[in-house]
């Protein structure tokens, strides 16, 4: 059985953000955007989406409804949609409130604590503390099993090489530094090659992100 099979893409993916020993999320300026594609992933490998051509089908029947907060947001505007979508726009739409959404689930949930203050009594901060951390410490674990190659890329648990290509993707540097990223590269392609469009979106979306930041895009 595959470790920590009844925690979401989603959830791993956030998890894998958090830093213990700053009771903080670190995983860096991409986090929604990532969130959102495990979101997507997630929709697409239970059913409720296909892929049409590069372009997001809703696949569900009417009123199906995803387990998971950012799930549910996100196929609601999907069906809300006036026309069909690349996948592209889907992981960026909406990414910046990704965090707080799933932070909020996990905490009603108790798998987080999480306190709201300032610094410098100013700037909003949350405070998280990780209620059940043998979650992260599964999630991390299977991220690592992923990326030896000591069995073929088809045969890793496809929740297990989905996280492990996203967090690649959106270079989660609470997963791997990097120089472990670079070493890595091909172990990923390889996992992302039966995951469908979702992976590429992310690293279009992570590429428009950056040309943005750095002056080179709208």
């Amino acid at each position: 059985m595959e470790p920590q099979d009844d925690v979401s893409l989603v959830h791993r993916v956030f998890l894998l953000a958090y830093r213990p020993e700053r009771q903080r999320l670190a995983g860096g300026q991409h986090m929604g955007l990532a969130l959102n594609a495990a979101a997507l992933q997630g929709l697409l490998d239970a059913g409720f989406l296909a892929d049409e051509g590069g372009r997001v089908r809703v696949a569900a029947s009417r009123g199906a409804v995803p387990d998971g907060a950012l799930e549910a947001d996100v196929f609601a505007r999907v069906v809300a949609s006036d026309r069909s979508r690349s996948w592209r726009h889907w992981v960026k739409k909406s990414a910046a409130f990704a965090v707080g959404t799933v932070r909020t689930e996990l905490a009603r949930s108790r798998v987080l604590r999480v306190e709201k203050t300032r610094v410098l009594l100013v700037f909003p901060y949350h405070s998280v503390a990780l209620r059940q951390p043998r979650m992260r410490t599964a999630a991390l674990a299977g991220v690592r099993d992923a990326l030896r190659a000591t069995q073929p890329a088809s045969r890793v648990p496809r929740c297990q090489a989905a996280t492990t290509v996203l967090v690649h993707i959106a270079e989660m540097n609470t997963v791997m530094s990097g120089r472990e990223r670079r070493a890595a590269r091909g172990r990923v392609d390889e996992l992302a090659a039966g995951l469908g469009p979702v992976p590429e979106a992310l690293r279009k979306a992570v590429r428009d992100a950056k040309a943005t930041s750095s002056g080179g895009g709208g």
